[in-house]
């Protein structure tokens, strides 16, 4: 249950309470109100009575004016005047009013019992022993009672209502910012560090608005410097390597020629058969040797920079394609590559770790009779990269792989997004894809600006 409705709810519930405790309330004011009214209705008739009898000695038709006396109750909504004689039968009864609301029973009973009947005896005639009985009624104003108790609840019952519609409307206005923040909150969870909130509402929300607007200007701060920083590290790393295979060149390949030279000679100085000895442990350091160089020139391969930095982008994958080319000739590579110029050289260099990554991992592992590489522009602040292949692999291509946590490193370092999609049908390979930013998203490298 979300907080407005409970709000609601609980207002509600307070309603509520609050209409029984007004309608028991009421019905208590009611209750009392009828038994004064009753008492005083019985009080007044009985001294109407009282009036009647001092006249009545002199009159010569008593039982005629007592049913007469009688009569003048009709129509009384408070009383009933019965005329009996001595035996008790009813002489004469007045009448009700025509009409009246009546109200549920246990409402009467809730309401209490009405006031006692009284008897009022006649005095001594040629009737004979006669009395008039004064009999309260509550009905009527039961009734009534009745229609008042239940106007004013269906009062109390529509303000609660309306009340209560614009407080939900109220609630709503004000959770609505709530729920355009949490859905900030969330888009910032998943990365995205430029959603912002409008400033609105309440002061005590515009400065939890305030608040999180910084926070999110923080959060994409820091991550543009992280950006800066992965790729000053990725530079570092790449002009550490190129001084390391400068190094090996230079310091170690001179020695390693020379000592394979001095062998070389030393085993034409010897001469006899029993210098075959001799001649099989200069054999043995001329292989060590030879073996140590394969290794040097395996490192200085490994470690020098990429062919992007000295041949461009487009002969580096031209390049490439021919070393697979020479190795691997019955599979046919297709490549598409934009103009390079716009490009910058961290992206140029991302594109071709791609490139390289994607197409020795279909090489190696997809069994592939054609390969499709595509560098090309996506609007005007982005370029897809893309290797596809139609090999049978049911593996993905490099899955936990270092060559693919290396690109998709470097793809992330720039902003961009690396997608790896099974091909549609059986046995249609697999296709890697790669979104890299051009424009603003780019992190450049800024040396005086990181801290």
């Amino acid at each position: 249950m979300s907080l407005r409705t409970r709000i609601v709810a609980l207002i509600g519930l307070v309603v509520m309470a609050s209409v029984v405790l007004g309608a028991l309330v009421a019905g208590l004011e009611a209750r009392r109100t009828l038994r004064d009214e009753l008492n005083a209705a019985r009080s007044g008739g009985a001294q109407t009575v009282a009036s009647a009898y001092e006249d009545l000695p002199r009159s010569d038709h008593a039982l005629r004016d007592l049913r007469q006396l009688v009569a003048t109750f009709d129509g009384d909504r408070h009383l009933r005047a019965r005329l009996i004689d001595g035996a008790g039968r009813t002489l004469a009864t007045s009448s009700g009013p025509d009409r009246f609301e009546r109200a549920p029973g246990w409402f009467a009973a809730w309401l209490g019992a009405p006031p006692r009947s009284i008897r009022m005896p006649a005095p001594a005639t040629a009737a004979g022993p006669t009395a008039i009985e004064l009999q309260p009624i509550p009905g009527p104003d039961v009734g009534a009672v009745w229609r008042e108790v239940l106007h004013a609840v269906a009062i109390l019952v529509l303000m609660a209502v309306l009340g209560l519609a614009l407080v939900f409307a109220a609630l709503g206005a004000a959770v609505r910012p709530l729920r355009r923040m949490s859905d900030a909150l969330a888009r910032i969870g998943e990365g995205d560090y430029a959603a912002r909130v409008r400033e609105e509402g309440p002061p005590e929300l515009v400065g939890l608005q305030r608040a999180f607007n910084r926070m999110g200007e923080q959060l994409a701060a820091m991550q543009s410097r992280n950006r800066q920083l992965e790729i000053q590290v990725a530079t570092i790393q790449d002009e550490e390597r190129a001084e390391i295979a400068r190094d090996l060149h230079d310091d170690m390949g001179p020695h390693l020629f020379s000592v394979t030279i001095d062998a070389q000679i030393v085993g034409g100085l010897v001469s006899g058969k029993s210098e075959q000895e001799v001649r099989d442990r200069l054999r043995s350091i001329q292989d060590a040797v030879a073996h140590m160089q394969r290794l040097v020139r395996e490192l200085l391969t490994r470690l020098r920079p990429t062919p992007v930095t000295e041949l461009g982008l487009a002969p580096a994958i031209d390049d490439l394609v021919a070393f697979w080319n020479a190795r691997r000739g019955e599979v046919r590579i297709e490549i598409e590559v934009m103009d390079e110029a716009a490009l910058p050289e961290p992206v140029k260099d991302a594109t071709f770790r791609i490139v390289q990554e994607a197409l020795s991992n279909a090489m190696r592992h997809a069994h592939p009779k054609a390969v499709h590489v595509l560098v090309e522009p996506l609007g005007e602040r982005e370029i897809v990269v893309a290797v596809s292949d139609d090999g049978t692999s049911r593996v993905g291509p490099g899955r936990g792989g270092f060559g693919l946590i290396g690109i998709r490193e470097r793809v992330q370092a720039l902003g961009g997004e690396l997608r790896i999609d099974k091909g549609e049908g059986s046995g249609r390979g697999w296709t890697v894809t790669a979104r890299l930013p051009l424009g603003p998203n780019l992190p450049a490298p800024a040396w005086g600006e990181v801290a």
